[in-house]
């Protein structure tokens, strides 16, 4: 878990936005829409992606200098090998987290979320008119917008993955070139432990790469604030910011079990009181105990807002 609920812990933007890219086991689901979560509970397969980096690691080097290198391949280009290998892999983090941060696919994901589920909610006050026009601007602005980072970081990812697959294709290829005249590539030993290792490490990289090394950053972000939060915390009560849900609907006064989030009518007005990052899973128990549709999209839609920043 990133930290305890129910606490008073402020995360920074850093942190927030290296939780963002980590794997999670929350999907947020509602009016025939789902989103990947923003802030919930780390994903238990974690581990796994780290193995995979470190087998690919290690496929590659051994690869590299036990096979290709010994077989007259220049040093320099299989070093070189090992190291492109790992930038590709972790090269979609990279521009998410660091060079291109409008791409960073589980928050786009859950903008275009968010937006959908605003073009089948009126605000309060809005008459038909009013909520077409406000819709239009929605599917013909804000939404293609989102699909366009959203479509440019796939092509980007499809385009690395290529590149790995080129990468251990060029492995393959420069061993057959070095293997004496008349022997096939597939009859040797090592010819098979080339193809076998390079295919491989292309797919572990693919698979695990990328996610351990977001789950990396995360851990390093994390610990360190967290416990700085832990050493100056002189144990005040959470300080409650409010927000107010302009979507029609029947509200509920209700809270969230960790009491994170609570919904809170006053006279005509609904309010949402959060402290301070909204978990998705908090959000999905809060509509959950909602019965309204309406009120269960305007509650969604205010709590993405504050995650969204």
């Amino acid at each position: 878990m990133p930290y305890p609920t129910g606490t008073n812990f402020q995360p920074s933007s850093p942190y927030r936005l290296s939780w963002t890219l980590v794997p999670q086991t929350t999907t947020l689901k509602l009016s025939n829409h789902k989103t990947k979560s923003m802030y919930s509970s780390l994903s238990p397969a974690i581990p796994i992606f780290y193995i995979l980096m470190f087998i690919a690691i290690g496929l590659d080097v051994y690869l590299a200098l036990a096979i290709l290198a010994r077989s007259g391949v220049s040093l320099a280009l299989v070093i070189g090998s090992i190291i492109a290998d790992l930038f590709l892999a972790i090269c979609p983090f990279l521009f998410e987290g660091f060079w291109v941060k409008d791409w960073n696919h589980v928050v786009v994901e859950n903008d275009i979320f968010r937006k959908e589920l605003e073009c089948m909610t009126k605000k309060k006050g809005e008459d038909d008119d009013d909520f077409n026009r406000r819709k239009a601007t929605i599917l013909t602005a804000s939404i293609p917008q989102l699909k366009s980072y959203q479509r440019n970081g796939k092509i980007l990812r499809w385009f690395l993955i290529l590149c790995i697959f080129a990468l251990a294709a060029w492995k393959i290829y420069t061993f057959n070139k070095v293997i004496p005249p008349g022997i096939s590539i597939f009859s040797t030993v090592n010819g098979k432990i080339v193809i076998t290792f390079s295919l491989l490490c292309a797919i572990f990289h693919i698979l695990g790469s990328e996610k351990a090394v977001a789950h990396l950053r995360f851990y390093l972000i994390s610990k360190p604030e967290f416990k700085k939060f832990l050493r100056t915390h002189d144990g005040a009560k959470p300080i409650y910011q409010r927000s107010t849900i302009p979507f029609v609907g029947n509200y509920l006064d209700v809270e969230s079990q960790s009491k994170n989030v609570k919904i809170v009518n006053i006279g005509d007005l609904t309010f949402l009181d959060y402290n301070p990052v909204i978990w998705d899973n908090e959000i999905q128990e809060v509509i959950n105990k909602t019965p309204d549709e309406n009120a269960k999209r305007g509650i969604a839609i205010a709590c993405k807002e504050t995650q969204i920043v």
